[in-house]
């Protein structure tokens, strides 16, 4: 793992975040594929620049707000010898020692949640479509394979970074799904390389995308209510083998169910387990629900008559 390329300077600065020029180029060729798709739709490509900022605006607002839901159980904690649950994390910016700080994490440069990011970045697209009074549903199918690329090579910034979105340990010895994770919390021990894992699903649907989909000339809706299907069941299934707490489990949970610190990890890696449904599957279930909803609503199999 490399999660910064050293940079000699004078300044003692630890050099540029691997995960951040990765997601800078997410951010990059997305602006390059967005407008020519938008031209080719016979939309107005000047809107690209604005749907590029406020999709990166939202990705960071959500993909924080939803990163603190995910921690919450860490953030507000009843700790020996402090009074004040909820009012003690509000009013110090590191939070209870040992444990995360509510300020700390939601201003640090770590700590994404993706469905948090998605979910805010539409929201923020959808307001700009409705105050411009533009076709949202062409819109939306225009900037699909633009999401999905940029959800791809995202991934690949969380792997080589060695981010939190790693899986569990695994007796399992299979090329690029199974790595010796020395990440954020090293350990060593053989994980499920679920960062690769999304990303290669990503550029799956991507290609299905951009080299298939969008010339068939499907209803209006369409592609965007696949994204949803499609990448809703990619989600859903690769958190089966993510470390992601449930949030109503179905088992007794892993002894240890919070990341400890680095001489913790082995200890936690080795025995954690899929306990029951994620955060991240609940949103992934809803958005195959919602998708499935627009295709049979709309019947969004069928295609548009080409004019003549």
């Amino acid at each position: 793992m490399l999660d910064r390329i050293p940079i000699p300077n004078p300044f003692g600065w630890e050099g540029l975040s691997t995960f951040s020029l990765l997601m800078m180029l997410a951010f990059l060729v997305g602006s390059y594929l967005l407008p020519k798709e938008l031209e080719r739709k016979k939309l107005d490509p000047s809107h690209s620049d604005w749907l590029i900022f406020l999709g990166i605006l939202g990705t960071l607002v959500g993909a924080k707000i939803f990163f603190i839901f995910e921690i919450w159980d860490q953030v507000f904690i009843d700790v020996p010898g402090y009074d004040g649950k909820y009012s003690y994390p509000l009013t110090h910016w590191n939070g209870f020692p040992g444990h995360p700080g509510l300020w700390s994490s939601l201003f640090s440069g770590g700590g994404l949640v993706f469905f948090g990011g998605l979910l805010f970045g539409w929201l923020f697209i959808t307001l700009y479509f409705r105050h411009h009074k533009l076709d949202i549903g062409a819109y939306y199918d225009a900037v699909i394979p633009a999401i999905s690329m940029g959800y791809a090579i995202g991934r690949l910034g969380c792997f080589v970074s060695g981010d939190g979105c790693y899986g569990f340990a695994t007796d399992a010895r299979i090329p690029f799904f199974v790595f010796d994770f020395h990440g954020a919390h090293p350990s060593g021990v053989p994980v499920w390389n679920t960062p690769v894992m999304e990303s290669i699903m990503a550029f799956g649907y991507f290609a299905y995308f951009q080299f298939w989909a969008r010339y068939q000339n499907f209803r209006k809706w369409s592609i965007g209510a696949q994204f949803l299907i499609i990448h809703g069941f990619a989600r859903l299934i690769i958190e089966f083998l993510r470390v992601n707490k449930a949030v109503i489990p179905f088992i007794d949970p892993p002894t240890l169910v919070n990341i400890p610190d680095a001489n913790g990890n082995p200890t936690f890696l080795t025995g954690y387990y899929w306990h029951g449904f994620s955060q991240s599957q609940y949103i992934s279930i809803a958005l195959i629900l919602f998708g499935v909803y627009l295709m049979f609503s709309k019947k969004l199999w069928l295609k548009e008559e080409k004019k003549a």
